[in-house]
């Protein structure tokens, strides 16, 4: 199956982060764009629950002096670099035409009440 130029770019752009509400904004999604746009929107919901989170952790543990700082440090750079690592290998696999499942937000992906 041959996917337009124009649904891989924007499947790509699913990947980051809050610009997915531009591909789940345009008009005429073929079932490839709603996977990637679905997909896109579990991430950005995961950054967001992960982020408040971090926002917990450090307002608590992380009044720690030492400790705490430490903590929250390793917390944001691991959250981080999951996030990176997640959104390129998403970005990647939308411009290349590809469908591809997010390891752990599939259940949530499949939920999203999203389609043509």
């Amino acid at each position: 199956m041959d996917i337009p130029v124009r649904d891989r770019w924007l499947g790509a752009l699913c990947y980051a982060s809050f610009l997915v509400l531009l591909p789940m904004l345009s008009g005429n999604r073929s079932p490839f764009l709603d996977r990637h746009c679905r997909q896109g929107f579990a991430l950005f919901l995961a950054e967001v629950v992960g982020a408040l989170f971090i926002l917990i952790i450090d307002g608590t543990i992380g009044r720690i002096p030492l400790l705490g700082f430490l903590v929250v440090v390793i917390l944001r750079l691991a959250f981080f670099l999951a996030v990176l690592a997640v959104s390129v290998m998403g970005f990647t696999r939308a411009l290349f035409g590809e469908t591809w499942r997010v390891p752990y937000l599939d259940e949530l992906a499949d939920r999203i009440p999203f389609g043509a």
